[in-house]
């Protein structure tokens, strides 16, 4: 048995955990402006981590692309690409919401979640 994937199979799979782990970033920040605590250097690695996913996933969707020759499929390259703009975005505003960044992540983390859920589900 070999646990080797795909490129194909690794991007599918990825996305899951792109997925999951943003919607878990997402309940931590709702968790920590509901009580009202600083978030530590764990949860902003955690937040980093999330966050990095997506490029990854960008990189495995641009391999796996220019690997297999595909024909674009235009959403799915939208949906990809927004995610990555709106990190910028998030990073951007960070500072300007003050003690509601931690909403700003939850609600970000969230979109970014449901931006891959709809990238997902057109590419598959």
């Amino acid at each position: 048995m070999t646990i080797l994937l795909t490129i194909r199979e690794l991007h599918i799979v990825f996305a899951l955990f792109v997925i999951g782990i943003n919607a878990l970033a997402a309940v931590l920040a709702f968790g920590v402006h509901r009580t009202n605590k600083q978030g530590g250097r764990l949860f902003w690695i955690f937040i980093a981590v999330a966050q990095t996913t997506v490029f990854v996933q960008a990189i495995l969707g641009a391999v796996l692309q220019s690997n297999e020759n595909l024909a674009p499929r235009d959403f799915h390259y939208l949906y990809g690409f927004s995610m990555i703009v709106f990190i910028a975005l998030l990073y951007g505003y960070r500072l300007q919401v003050g003690e509601r960044r931690y909403l700003l992540y939850g609600f970000g983390s969230l979109f970014i979640m449901g931006l891959g859920i709809r990238a997902f589900f057109i590419g598959v």
